[in-house]
């Protein structure tokens, strides 16, 4: 699609989704801690704001709470409230809820992972308790960002597994886009193992699963015809917008570049690609501009 055709687009866009890292903030903390904010984020946000459409800005890490995460940005000048906040943990916990009401949940992970899951009143088993080698009775396994996660917590994991319980895992990014450093993800590296220990396949609830688009349209108040994704993965939110049938597109400022999308498979591909969100913001004035010439 060429930029005049994504142009005449933009009029139907009622809800944007932004990634984090590496689309509105770059450095080696999670959420831009420690590092700046990338350039045309706040304009591309003050876009939003004043054109009336919903936002919401969705990372697929799992280490800090929404409120951690709402504050992070904010410090950068970003004007995100936490309610605005998407992260795999919070998908996860809402799919839980859906799936398997109040039966226990072994659920691996900080107070990122673990925080929605508590809000919502979820029935977690006690990691003290399954690691003394209790039966857990767990009805899905969870692995979310646990940076201590070992033998013990394998142990217990996969004899949940192997009495029964499904495997999911909040996000398998094998990296996010970092400021210097190569900033690993740690869901997927322990979701591997514990399927490869097991033999029992995981399902991944981020980005860009089904269910990340549900939540996300709900979050949004759109469907997701309706949606703007934006990020710098053509693996995560280029290819989430193409599940959806929404607007994808791909800013160079993280993991991947426009040679990248040159030969990337069909259903990564974005509809545009921009080297700034200035760019899109851009094309968001122009585009209003001709709406506004249209009804004279």
């Amino acid at each position: 699609m060429n930029r005049t055709e994504f142009q005449a687009q933009l009029a139907d866009v009622r809800g944007i989704m932004f990634d984090i890292d590496g689309c509105l903030v770059l450095s080696d903390g999670p959420s831009g801690h420690g590092g700046n904010a990338l350039p045309g984020a706040r304009e591309a946000i003050e876009l939003v704001r004043t054109t009336g459409r919903t936002m919401a800005v969705f990372t697929n890490g799992s280490m800090q709470t929404p409120a951690q995460i709402g504050a992070s940005l904010r410090s950068h000048g970003l004007d995100v409230r936490d309610d605005e906040v998407l992260t795999p943990a919070v998908v996860a916990a809402e799919t839980m809820q859906a799936l398997y009401q109040d039966r226990p949940l072994l659920v691996f992970g900080g107070t990122g992972v673990r925080d929605d899951f508590e809000r919502r009143g979820l029935n977690l088993v006690d990691i003290d308790q399954a690691l003394a080698g209790d039966p857990t009775n767990a009805a899905a396994v969870v692995i979310g960002w646990d940076t201590a996660f070992g033998k013990d917590k394998i142990q217990a994991a996969a004899e949940a597994v192997l009495a029964g319980a499904e495997i999911y895992c909040t996000s398998d990014a094998p990296s996010f886009a970092s400021k210097q450093r190569l900033n690993v993800g740690v869901s997927g590296f322990i979701a591997a193992g514990l399927s490869h220990v097991t033999g029992r396949p995981y399902r991944v609830l981020g980005k860009p699963s089904q269910e990340a688009i549900n939540v996300l349209a709900h979050r949004l108040q759109v469907s997701p015809s309706q949606m703007l994704i934006i990020g710098d993965d053509l693996t995560l939110e280029c290819r989430m917008a193409r599940t959806a049938g929404a607007l994808g597109v791909l800013v160079t400022t993280g993991t991947h570049s426009a040679a990248d999308a040159a030969i990337t498979p069909q259903d990564q591909q974005p509809d545009l690609i921009v080297d700034s969100l200035y760019d899109l913001v851009e094309l968001f004035t122009l585009a209003s501009e001709d709406t506004a010439a249209r009804l004279g």
